[in-house]
């Protein structure tokens, strides 16, 4: 048996490679400054895609653009993150999203309407596009999964490896299955860091609020 070759440079060691400036914003539909999208990445349906400033998305993520998918300023998507379901994501200013964590957007229906999975044609189909909706600040942790049509309040923390299955409140700290609420976080000190930010950014005070938790693309 032969001797495998090993390289002493292999790309295992290597850091990670970046997607160009220029190439994302010939295929994203909006693209802000310094986003940074590690090849490996999948954007599925990119013309329907937006990425505010400052923005990561690691290598392993997966976004299906389905109707409509937003991401603020300084979000992350951590690896083998995905949004998927083929509705509408929202994700505001600094949130982020854990490793594995699962955004899911939409849904078959089993109550019995029709067939189920994307091998059967439409018209045999039941499927029901929702929307998923991320405040700014909140954080989603690892291996988590929020469900369709429900809305995560600016600042809340979802505790690894939760089932996110209603909405959630602004700046609560939430756990366990069935998730329940478990603290609190300190909102103005995060307010006032992020302004702080914003303000060095600019170059200038800041004209805005940021982490207002508007469900809309601040920048």
């Amino acid at each position: 048996m032969k001797t495998p070759k090993f390289r002493s440079r292999s790309a295992v060691f290597q850091p990670g490679e970046l997607v160009s400036e220029e190439e994302l914003a010939r295929h994203l539909k909006a693209c802000g400054r310094r986003v940074r999208v590690f090849v490996g990445a999948r954007l599925l349906n990119p013309e329907v895609i937006s990425v505010g400033d400052f923005s990561q998305i690691d290598e392993g993520v997966t976004i299906f653009g389905g109707e409509r998918v937003e991401l603020g300023c300084h979000v992350h998507l951590a690896f083998q993150s995905s949004i998927s379901g083929g509705g509408r994501c929202v994700i505001g200013d600094y949130a982020g999203i854990g490793a594995g964590g699962r955004l899911v957007t939409g849904t078959e229906l089993v109550d019995g309407s029709g067939m189920t999975n994307p091998t059967v044609p439409s018209p045999y189909r039941s499927v029901r596009r929702g929307r998923v909706l991320i405040g700014a600040h909140a954080l989603v942790l690892t291996n988590s999964v929020v469900l369709p049509d429900v809305t995560i309040g600016e600042g809340a923390v979802v505790a690894a490896g939760s089932v996110v299955h209603r909405d959630l409140k602004p700046w609560g700290i939430y756990g366990g299955n069935p998730l329940t609420q478990i603290g609190v976080r300190d909102a103005d000190r995060i307010h006032e860091l992020a302004a702080r930010l914003l303000s060095e950014e600019s170059g200038e005070t800041p004209t805005r609020q940021s982490g207002s938790g508007k469900f809309e693309l601040p920048c």
